[in-house]
C-alpha cells in the first residue's frame, strides 16, 4: 500500500450526529406522551418517564413545552383532533341526517377503555390542579364535535329546513350531542358502569337524531 493512500481496515470517523428538526423532535415527544397516556395512570405520565419514552432528556421536552400539563392538553388537543373531525368536502351536500349520523360517529383511539376511563377521572378530580388541562379536555372533545354539529344546524336554519332561530343553533347542538352519546357522570362515578356495545351507541344515535329532526323539521302548508 502506498504512503499516504487510506487503510481500508481503518475505522471510519464518526461525524457529527444530524439534527432533528424541531416539529420532528415535538412529533416524538407527543407520540411517546399518547403511548405513555393509553399505558399508565396518570400519575405515570412524568416528565421523567416521558423523556426515557422518547430518548431524550428532560431539558429538551422542556424546551418544547412549558410544562407537564402543557404537553398533556397537547396530546389529548392532537387525539381529540383524530376522532371528532369535521364532514370532508364529499360529504358536505348530503342529507342532513346523513351528515349528522357522519359527525356523531368517531372511531376510539387506541387502548385499554378502562385505562382511557381512569386518566379521564384523575383529571376531573384534580381539575383544579390542572385548569388548562380540564378545560382543554372540554373544549377539544366534546365541544369540538358540538361546533361541527352546530355549524351544520345553521346550515338548515338558514335553508329554512329548521323551526329554529339562529340562537338557538349552539344550544340544540349540544343537546343532540348529550342525546346520542349519554351523560358519562355514571360511567365516571361507578367502576364497574358497563361499556356501551357498538350496535347500542349506533342505536342510539339513530334515535336521537330522529327524535331532533321529528321536533325540529320546519312546517310546511301541506304538514300545517
Amino acid at each position: 500500500m502506498s504512503e499516504g493512500a487510506p487503510d481500508a481496515c481503518a475505522p471510519r470517523k464518526r461525524g457529527r450526529p444530524v439534527q432533528m428538526d424541531f416539529e420532528a423532535r415535538e412529533a416524538m415527544i407527543l407520540d411517546a406522551t399518547h403511548g405513555l397516556m393509553m399505558e399508565r395512570g396518570f400519575d405515570q405520565v412524568t416528565m421523567s418517564a416521558i423523556a426515557r419514552r422518547a430518548g431524550m432528556s428532560k431539558r429538551t421536552l422542556y424546551a418544547h413545552f412549558d410544562s407537564q400539563e402543557v404537553l398533556l392538553g397537547r396530546v389529548m388537543a392532537r387525539v381529540s383532533a383524530n376522532i371528532f373531525q369535521p364532514l370532508p368536502e364529499e360529504d358536505q351536500d348530503k342529507p342532513f341526517a346523513e351528515r349528522l349520523r357522519l359527525l356523531l360517529t368517531f372511531n376510539k383511539p387506541p387502548g385499554s377503555d378502562r385505562q382511557k376511563l381512569e386518566f379521564l377521572r384523575t383529571i376531573v378530580a384534580r381539575a383544579q390542579t390542572y385548569p388548562a388541562l380540564a378545560r382543554g379536555l372540554v373544549h377539544n372533545g366534546r365541544g369540538r364535535l358540538t361546533g361541527y354539529v352546530r355549524d351544520e344546524i345553521v346550515r338548515e336554519i338558514t335553508a329554512g329546513r329548521l323551526s329554529l332561530a339562529p340562537e338557538q343553533a349552539e344550544l340544540s347542538a349540544d343537546l343532540l350531542v348529550i342525546m346520542a352519546f349519554g351523560d358519562p357522570l355514571a360511567r365516571l362515578l361507578d367502576p364497574d358502569f358497563p361499556e356501551p356495545t357498538p350496535v347500542l351507541l349506533a342505536a342510539r344515535r339513530d334515535l336521537a337524531i330522529g327524535l331532533f329532526l321529528d321536533g325540529c323539521a320546519a312546517k310546511t302548508s301541506d304538514s300545517a
